[in-house]
């Protein structure tokens, strides 16, 4: 093929390879989210994902100008949309790689490892170099989106990588194509240093977010109860804001260790409270926090410590004393 006809078939092709990259971050974003929560999908992805077509002289340059021993320039090249998700910690990019490569995902794409760092470190075990992990999707026969018959063997690379090793993809990418800088030693030198200090940050990130979450693990807990008992109680989708965190944590060491049992004895004797808290359901935003049955807890047991060590508005604080008939002196 020459230049002309790769320029005319890849202006056809635009639309389809742009619909594929859709359907693609779809079907991962779907299955991501439930994963991932209660965080946010926008909080755990470190940069937002846009699909990236390849420019037309980038295309040309990359068919016809680089010596790559394409049999056929225009299908060989697997990049023509690309995808890049950019997280925080490599465990995070092991959720991509379960989800890309999971039984129920066979209905939209084959998918074929192209770069895995991991496997990288296993074989050079002395090397620094670019790390990241890339697949190539290509599409199965039949599928359809905003109506493009999509068809089968359309190829998107996927790029995964952590926001460590996407810092130094992007502070370093330009000079990977100029040979005559990167052939220097002291910028290969450089360039292995950094990514060396790169994979010793993302450990101690790891042990840090493992430790973190080990001594958290007693709040998580009750805060999983406390959940379950607000959707059970009042048929309503708990929140997941900040707020349950800082009251948990202002009461924690205040708690009896069987803490959940012994505020679901309360909710059993006292269950008007759920319909206190559905009154006040888009006036109040607390009280569509779990949380606020661990406030009702507290103010019942311990009314004087309660307010001691409340952490947040003192307004919501007087709605629990006055629906348990309580009066509040704050």
């Amino acid at each position: 093929m020459n230049e002309q006809n790769i320029l005319v078939r890849w202006e056809a092709d635009k639309p389809l390879y742009r619909a594929w990259a859709k359907l693609i971050a779809q079907e991962i974003e779907r299955r991501l989210v439930p994963v991932v929560a209660p965080t946010p999908l926008d909080y755990f992805l470190k940069v937002p994902m846009v699909p990236r077509l390849k420019g037309d002289t980038s295309l040309i340059d990359k068919a016809l100008y680089r010596s790559k021993p394409y049999k056929n320039p225009y299908e060989d090249i697997t990049d023509k949309v690309g995808m890049r998700y950019v997280v925080l910690l490599t465990t995070h990019i092991n959720t991509f790689c379960s989800i890309i490569e999971s039984v129920e995902c066979e209905t939209f794409w084959s998918q074929t490892k192209d770069k895995d760092y991991e496997e990288e470190r296993l074989a050079k075990p002395l090397e620094f170099s670019y790390q990241s992990v890339h697949y190539v999707l290509r599409s199965k026969a039949g599928l359809s989106i905003d109506g493009h018959n999509l068809p089968e063997g359309l190829a998107c690379e996927v790029q995964i990588r952590t926001l460590l090793q996407h810092a130094h993809s992007e502070l370093t990418h330009d000079t990977l194509y100029k040979p005559k800088t990167t052939a220097k030693p002291s910028v290969k030198r450089t360039v292995a240093k950094s990514m060396a200090l790169i994979e010793a940050t993302d450990e101690f990130f790891e042990q840090a977010m493992k430790d973190l979450a080990s001594a958290s693990e007693p709040q998580r807990q009750l805060l999983d109860y406390l959940s379950g008992a607000y959707k059970r109680g009042t048929g309503l989708e708990p929140g997941q804001e900040r707020s349950n965190h800082l009251v948990v944590d202002a009461f924690m060491e205040l708690l009896p260790q069987d803490a959940p049992a012994r505020i679901e004895e309360f909710l059993t004797a006292k269950s008007y409270v759920f319909d206190k808290i559905k009154e006040q359901k888009g006036q109040r935003h607390f009280f569509n926090q779990p949380a606020v049955l661990l406030a009702y807890f507290l103010v019942e047991k311990m009314p004087a410590q309660t307010r001691e060590h409340w952490p947040i508005d003192s307004d919501d604080l007087a709605k629990v004393f006055s629906d348990l008939g309580n009066k509040f002196d704050g």
